[in-house]
């Protein structure tokens, strides 16, 4: 039911966007509604971004994922990363169609050693990552994320906005 949903939740999304450029909204207060939102989501629960997300891993995250396995950085290179697509002289974790390949029911098998990238994840910190910054992956996000999704809709309730009624979403939050 809720991939049906992506493409209006996208819309309704990309409207708020909108919404907040047109009346110059600063994105402190999303960022304190996303970090109480936080507070109350377990993420065991969902897991959706090591399913979904693209993860860069410079040498340093390599060496310390390595040291937490008890193998070598090239091993760790060969086994499980591969080449950015997007930039052919970095790496990224190896993400099968199931997610990360460290990702293990939904606990993250090197979490004492995961990238900066994970341990930041959802880049929603208060004085970190403006909204305006990021629209596209928050408009992504928001349908895979129970923390942005809920987030969201709390920012769209304090600012006021109301979406045209045809862009109404109908979805539920993401599990």
């Amino acid at each position: 039911m809720l991939v049906a949903c992506l493409p209006l939740l996208y819309s309704v999304n990309l409207a708020f966007r909108r919404y907040l450029s047109a009346h110059h909204h600063v994105d402190k207060p999303f960022q304190v509604l996303a970090s109480e939102v936080q507070r109350h989501v377990d993420c065991t629960a969902c897991a959706n971004c090591c399913r979904h997300s693209v993860v860069p891993v410079n040498k340093r995250e390599i060496d310390n994922i390595a040291w937490h396995l008890g193998i070598t950085p090239e091993a760790v290179d060969l086994l499980y990363t591969v080449p950015d697509p997007e930039a052919s002289a970095s790496r990224t974790l190896l993400n099968s169609g199931e997610g990360c390949v460290f990702l293990d029911g939904n606990l993250c098998m090197i979490y004492e050693a995961r990238p900066k990238t994970c341990c930041n994840f959802p880049h929603v910190t208060v004085g970190t990552h403006s909204l305006g910054s990021r629209p596209s992956s928050l408009a992504h996000w928001a349908a895979l994320c129970p923390i942005i999704y809920n987030a969201l809709e709390s920012y769209k309730h304090l600012t006021g906005y109301h979406p045209h009624p045809s862009l109404r979403a109908t979805s539920k939050p993401p599990a």
